[in-house]
């Protein structure tokens, strides 16, 4: 099936994933939201770095095996990579407290959960 090929290797794919999360974890330490809010740089970097995670989620949803990963291991893929569409054309209207909560919150607690598929594979 076409639809199963990816250009390249899944495991490439997930281990960006968790490398995306630990440099939005390092850009986003020891910041309040105050601070966070008030940073464009490390705004507009953990803004890169989720739609990064998106694009990748969203290519690898498309592969089969990794989605049933996905579904096994409650990834949200559909949600990640909706974020990074809303965040590729919606990007006049970011919601600065949903971005830090998706970076401080949601993606560590999903670091873990991509590290399981990638040792699957």
């Amino acid at each position: 099936m076409k639809h199963d090929r990816l250009e390249r290797s899944p495991k490439t794919y997930l281990q960006e994933i968790v490398d995306f999360i630990e440099r939005i974890e390092d850009y986003t330490k020891g910041m309040t939201y105050t601070d966070f809010s008030k940073d464009r740089r490390t705004i507009d970097a953990v803004d890169a770095n989720i739609r990064n995670n998106g694009e990748a989620v969203r290519v690898l949803s498309k592969h089969r095996r990794i989605k049933e990963f996905f579904y096994h291991f409650s990834i949200p893929y559909a949600d990640l990579s909706d974020m990074r569409t809303d965040l590729t054309h919606e990007y006049f209207s970011i919601n600065v407290k949903v971005l830090r909560d998706t970076a401080t919150k949601d993606l560590p607690r999903l670091k873990p959960q991509f590290k399981k598929v990638l040792e699957q594979l």
